[in-house]
C-alpha cells in the first residue's frame, strides 16, 4: 500500500508541478520568505505532517490538517491544488457558504465525495470547499495555492 500511495503523491506532484508552470499569474499576497533551494523533494511521512513546505513566490505549498467542525472556505486571491494524504470524512467543492441551521457556516449545493487518500482536485479562485472530517476524527492534505496576480 505505501508504493501505490507513494507512486500517487510523485503523480500528483508531477502534475501540479507541470501546471504551475503553465498556470502560475505572479505574486498575491505576502507570504513567508523565499525558498532559495534549487529544488525540494518531500518523503511520505513529510506529507502527512501539518506545516509549511515552501514559499516559492507564485506558489507556496504546505500539509494542512482539518478537524470535524471545520468551516468552509473560499479564495479570491489564490487557487488551490489539493491532495488527501490521510484522514476520512467528505469534501465538498462548488456551491455557496451560507449560515447552517445551527448557525455554523455550511456549503449549500456542490458536489460532495468521500475522501480517498492520494485525491488531487484542483479549486479554482472564488469557489466554495469544505473538508469534513468524519467525527473524532481529522483529515490531512497536500495544498499548494497559486497565487492569482492583483490587477
Amino acid at each position: 500500500m505505501r508504493s501505490s500511495t507513494a507512486r500517487a503523491f510523485i503523480l500528483g506532484g508531477f502534475l501540479a508541478g507541470s501546471t504551475l508552470s503553465l498556470s502560475a499569474q505572479g505574486a498575491g499576497r505576502a507570504p513567508a520568505p523565499l525558498s532559495t533551494t534549487p529544488y525540494d523533494r518531500w518523503t511520505a511521512d513529510q506529507l502527512t505532517k501539518p506545516g509549511s513546505l515552501g514559499n516559492f513566490g507564485n506558489h507556496n505549498a504546505s500539509i494542512q490538517k482539518r478537524e470535524a467542525g471545520a468551516l468552509p472556505e473560499i479564495h479570491a486571491g489564490f487557487a488551490h491544488f489539493m491532495m488527501f494524504t490521510g484522514g476520512e470524512g467528505s469534501f465538498t467543492v462548488g456551491g455557496d457558504i451560507v449560515d447552517g441551521p445551527d448557525g455554523k457556516k455550511v456549503v449549500k449545493g456542490g458536489d460532495t465525495q468521500k475522501i480517498v487518500v492520494g485525491a488531487m482536485y484542483h479549486i479554482p479562485i472564488n469557489t466554495a470547499h469544505w473538508v469534513v472530517p468524519n467525527p473524532g476524527s481529522t483529515v490531512t492534505y497536500w495544498v499548494t495555492n497559486i497565487n492569482i496576480e492583483k490587477p
